[in-house]
């Protein structure tokens, strides 16, 4: 129970990840990003959809970064099915690793069934997107 989250945080992160990535970054990176308030992540202008806005190319981005690690840490066979197959399972899979990352920085470890390798939460990859977060 963190005050600065969604009382659900989980359901969040799979239904709403750009501006619960953004409110988990700027709430973990008090030094680099100083006085801005995380509610502030919630008038992100764009639409998810339009590359052109800020808010689009977050989420393109996002994308890409959750893709990368998927493809980088699950079997072949797995990713295909996870990630290829049904857009609407990609989508839940690709916010479950925000989930992992965000629950576990906070003291809880969520389970998917197939089970997700260990290290995705600390994936290298991660970092790319806490630049484009940062910028």
């Amino acid at each position: 129970m963190e005050p600065q989250y969604p009382a659900d945080l989980f359901t969040t992160c799979l239904t709403t990840p750009i501006p619960m990535a953004l409110r988990w970054f700027v709430l973990e990176n008090r030094l680099s990003m100083g006085g801005v308030d995380p509610e502030v992540v919630t008038q992100m202008p764009g639409k998810l959809n339009d590359r052109k806005t800020p808010l689009g190319e977050l989420n393109w981005v996002f994308t890409a970064i959750t893709d990368s690690i998927a493809w980088n840490t699950l079997p072949r066979a797995l990713f295909q099915q996870l990630f290829r197959q049904d857009l609407l399972v990609a989508s839940l899979f690709r916010n479950f690793l925000l989930a992992d990352r965000v629950l576990r920085s906070l003291g809880c470890t969520p389970q998917s069934l197939p089970r997700l390798p260990p290290g995705t939460a600390q994936h290298p990859l991660w970092q790319s997107w806490d630049l484009a977060a940062e910028s």
